[in-house]
């Protein structure tokens, strides 16, 4: 049994993480690298996803190219109540301490499936997505979910304080932030260098916008991201320096009605949707400033991965955002809604280019302290000690 974080690497415990998902993306990136540590310190550690149209998903294929044993459960769709049976036989065949879960299907699912199995359950709660009544729906019942778990881990304080005015006692509750690979200087080359070689490695993408100053955000195109209020603030940007871009990385079902947005502002020509692209923080290198629009957040990878490549960023002061961006510091933050003020703010970073450079690195050095896969690492293992010594007790 894992009796302290020091005691992670037993080769007698077996923790499974399962996540529904269709593509690999933030949270995924953070399930795998954890794995691949508890691996590394001799404990069991297992993956597991769902597929409907297609043998694998890209969450597992991943875990499986590293060496992680993953299973994946065929459903005919989500609603499809043999799911429950054929995870139940799972977890009775592969016998693992603890079941991480990372969204509300996967939540609900195991809730179920393990009833009556020695299991334990950590939920983590990141928040969701409500941009239609269903998805409001299953947020409710995630959210009602969490009293019934063994543990829940959360990655901003924000949230800690939600879930106990909500009822959850603090003691069930584990602040685990997300986490990101923070890339070493390299040797030699001066971040001014770095800036002359602009567009060489991935030329097919940036090509078009050699010279141009470019702006970047990243997220799904849905209501709590706020997009529509950063191309409201393009026109006032482009006014003050006309040689500027946004770049939009990221899908979903805004995508029509913002593009329609730029067109109808005057800023179409500026403004480019380029879905979602793998690899996000390798393209960071190519950008000057990335900013984060949003309405709701938990604590976003796609500010990390920017911090921890020393761009300036701009974020809203929502969620867990705070707890990542320092004002004025390692960040500037504005509050959701205020296009004005995010023109003003970005117009800012563009005119002061020390300024900039000086809070990306400042950003970065940030990340690097308190925002590794290490002390992620460490949270986690405190988090399953606790859940398995209320077992024992």
């Amino acid at each position: 049994m894992i009796d302290s974080p020091d005691r992670i690497g037993s080769p007698n415990i077996r923790v499974m993480h399962i996540r529904a998902s269709n593509f690999f993306g933030g949270p995924e990136k953070q399930i795998v690298e954890h794995l691949k540590m508890l691996q590394e310190r001799g404990t069991s550690s297992l993956a597991c996803s769902f597929y409907e149209n297609r043998a694998e998903t890209d969450f597992i294929m991943k875990a499986r190219s590293l060496g992680i044993p993953s299973f994946s459960i065929r459903c005919l769709s989500a609603y499809d109540p043999g799911q429950i049976f054929r995870l139940r036989r799972l977890l009775s065949r592969e016998r693992p301490d603890l079941v991480c879960t990372h969204e509300y299907r996967s939540t609900f699912l195991t809730y179920v499936a393990r009833t009556g199995l020695p299991t334990r359950q950590i939920a983590f709660w990141r928040g969701t997505t409500r941009e239609n009544l269903k998805l409001s729906a299953y947020y409710k019942i995630e959210s009602s979910l969490m009293r019934r778990m063994d543990r829940v881990a959360v990655v901003s304080r924000k949230q800690q304080t939600l879930l106990i005015s909500h009822g959850l006692p603090e003691t069930k509750i584990s602040l685990v932030p997300n986490a990101v690979e923070v890339p070493l200087p390299e040797e030699g080359r001066s971040e001014k260098l770095r800036d002359t070689e602009r567009s060489d490695v991935l030329a097919p993408l940036f090509a078009p916008f050699r010279g141009m100053a470019i702006i970047a955000t990243a997220g799904r195109l849905s209501p709590e991201k706020g997009h529509r209020y950063l191309i409201e603030a393009m026109p006032r940007v482009l006014a003050s320096k006309k040689d500027t871009v946004l770049l939009i990385f990221g899908d979903g079902p805004l995508r029509t009605e913002l593009a329609r947005l730029a067109e109808r502002i005057g800023c179409g020509a500026s403004v480019h949707f380029l879905g979602f692209v793998p690899g996000f923080g390798s393209l960071l290198r190519d950008i000057d400033i990335f900013v984060l629009p949003s309405l709701l957040e938990g604590l976003p990878n796609a500010l990390l991965e920017a911090m921890a490549a020393a761009k300036p960023v701009v974020a809203t002061d929502v969620g867990g955002v705070p707890d990542l961006v320092v004002d004025g510091k390692t960040g500037l933050l504005v509050s959701p809604r205020d296009a004005s003020r995010l023109a003003e703010t970005i117009t800012l970073l563009l005119s002061d280019s020390g300024f900039a450079r000086t809070m990306g690195l400042a950003g970065r050095e940030s990340v690097r302290k308190s925002y590794s896969f290490e002390r992620q690492f460490q949270l986690l293992a405190e988090a399953y000690s606790k859940t398995l010594a209320a077992k024992k007790g």
